[in-house]
């Protein structure tokens, strides 16, 4: 009965992970989404937002969810604290919005939250808003 040498296993292992990290980090890799999921697809990683410019945010939603809200917020340790409200009362289907962002809002790194009266939350990527 043939045996594989430890070497030889771990080198098998090491390639199968790196194919599916290969496919797992692909841009246009496939979600799964569920009854009633919600997700924002833009901002995308690495987005940098000058303070009082207007930008695109997208969103996937299934299920009957309606309307969403767009917030600005930032992080402080496990929680999130809301720095500005970007638009209320959006229809959740439409799925994109443009959105000012504030000028007065200091530099830094945000999360778009696009949310649906708390019943359904989902967070973007974070984003770095920068100063003129």
């Amino acid at each position: 009965m043939p045996t594989s040498s430890p070497t030889s296993a771990w080198s098998a292992l090491r390639d199968t992970a790196g194919r599916i990290n290969a496919l797992l980090s692909r841009p246009a890799a496939s979600v799964l989404l569920g009854a009633d999921d919600l997700i924002v697809d833009a901002p995308r990683e690495g987005a940098v937002w000058e303070a009082g410019t207007e930008q695109l945010v997208r969103w996937h939603l299934t299920g009957p969810v309606d309307p969403v809200d767009i917030h600005l917020v930032q992080r402080r340790g496990v929680s999130t604290v809301t720095r500005a409200v970007l638009a209320t009362g959006l229809p959740a289907h439409r799925t994109t919005a443009r959105v000012r962002v504030p000028a007065g809002l200091p530099a830094g790194e945000y999360l778009v939250l696009v949310t649906s009266q708390g019943m359904l939350d989902a967070y973007s990527r974070p984003v770095h808003i920068v100063t003129a």
